[in-house]
């Protein structure tokens, strides 16, 4: 549930080496969030990028990255001025050279520890869960997120629909005729 107590959410990720950054996307905002090298368990990737992520977007404008301790740190050293997140809730650091905006809090309702203790891994890259951009985006209804809504409403539809033929391990049904004694 998206509004657990911080103390009831355990860390789902271990504290490792971040491996090499396999997600692309054409203005190298995932290669520069990389070379920022921020700390696995201060930081997640919210909003549309968790779409792009899992294919379910065919674009994205920028990234939302949600960074809490020695992330928000980086964010700080890149010599921007924080100013009011455009939600007024926290603060945001504009990337000076790239469309990442750091946030120090998601919006309102929104517990940074949950978002950033329970976000998936996807090629090293903590995302928030598709569940919750849902929900965010449900409660939001903003124009440009009806277009989310539908495609992770379709997904989720997909994966609820019974299989359309045999699968393969599991044993077929068998039918029992009637037989005349």
């Amino acid at each position: 549930m998206m509004y657990q107590h911080p103390a009831d959410v355990p860390s789902r990720h271990p504290v490792a080496a971040q491996p090499r950054t396999l997600v692309t996307d054409p203005a190298g905002l995932f290669a520069e969030l990389a070379r920022l090298n921020l700390p696995h368990g201060d930081y997640v990737v919210c909003g549309s990028a968790a779409l792009y992520v899992r294919n379910l977007r065919a674009c994205m404008g920028d990234l939302d990255v949600l960074a809490r301790g020695a992330a928000w740190g980086i964010a700080l050293a890149l010599g921007v001025t924080p100013s009011t997140a455009p939600s007024g809730h926290g603060q945001v650091i504009n990337h000076p050279a790239f469309a990442i905006e750091f946030v120090d809090c998601w919006t309102p309702g929104w517990s940074t520890h949950y978002l950033i203790e329970t976000a998936d891994l996807i090629d090293g890259i903590p995302f928030m869960r598709l569940g919750d951009v849902l929900a965010w985006k449900a409660c939001a209804r903003r124009p440009k997120d009806l277009p989310d809504i539908s495609a992770i409403d379709n997904l989720r539809r997909l994966w609820s629909a019974p299989p359309a033929g045999p699968v393969p391990g599991r044993p077929r049904p068998s039918r029992v005729q009637d037989r005349a004694v």
